[in-house]
């Protein structure tokens, strides 16, 4: 009797989308010792293999920042690249990534949707010198999906922007008329060291009820709410 063959782990023989051995196979990949993802990058570079989220999923314990970064790369360079990629391809920190990123947002082509994308990868970076770019981008008259993408970018980097700058500017979006960025800010500055005393200064007669509202329930030591949660 021949034994069961050896498990290859190797980009061509991955099951096409929709083959029902895929994911059994995808789990006997996730769950080897070792893998040399190198192969893997070289199809996904080459054009021949499309790093779908199930795929990523199995390979991103494997990944590192210089290989986030060449993912990162191949998806700014395809227009119809799945944006659900970026929750892998984006949670690491690398240089090159940080650079990838803003040649992309500074870039006249970075494409229909794709900056509010971005705008938050670029704060998960963590680099002082992106805290202007990120600030501005927030301030801005934009589009309220990019001022909200830039604030959220600003939220993940938090403890890496230089703190009198960052709570100038979070005071003056508390005043914002868009309400969903006033409450984020309201929020940001409750987790700021000195954040409380900002928000004890602000005038509250001058802000509409409901946030003012949310000003003194984070005075009140209230539960800090996420950006993606709103009271």
């Amino acid at each position: 009797m021949t034994g069961t063959p050896p498990f290859q782990a190797l980009p061509q023989l991955l099951p096409p989308a929709g083959n029902p051995d895929r994911w059994p196979w995808l789990r006997r990949l996730r769950g080897l010792d070792r893998l040399d993802v190198e192969p893997w990058l070289e199809a996904v570079e080459a054009g021949w293999l499309v790093p779908d989220t199930d795929l990523l999923g199995s390979l991103e314990d494997r990944l590192d920042g210089p290989a986030a970064a060449r993912l990162l790369a191949w998806w700014l360079a395809e227009p119809a690249a799945d944006p659900a990629l970026l929750a892998v391809i984006g949670r690491l920190r690398h240089p090159r990534c940080r650079v990838l990123l803003r040649q992309a947002l500074e870039g006249a082509s970075t494409g229909a949707g794709r900056t509010e994308l971005l705008l938050p990868l670029l704060g998960h970076q963590r680099d002082p010198e992106d805290f202007a770019y990120l600030r501005q981008r927030a301030l801005a008259p934009l589009p309220l999906v990019q001022r909200r993408a830039a604030l959220e970018g600003l939220a993940v980097g938090l403890a890496a922007w230089p703190a009198v700058p960052l709570r100038q500017a979070l005071c003056t979006l508390v005043g914002d008329l868009d309400l969903a960025l006033a409450a984020t800010a309201v929020d940001l500055l409750a987790r700021l060291p000195a954040g409380r005393e900002a928000l004890d200064g602000l005038d509250r007669d001058r802000l509409a009820p409901e946030l003012a509202q949310r000003v003194e329930r984070r005075l009140a030591g209230g539960a800090i709410m996420t950006l993606t949660q709103r009271a």
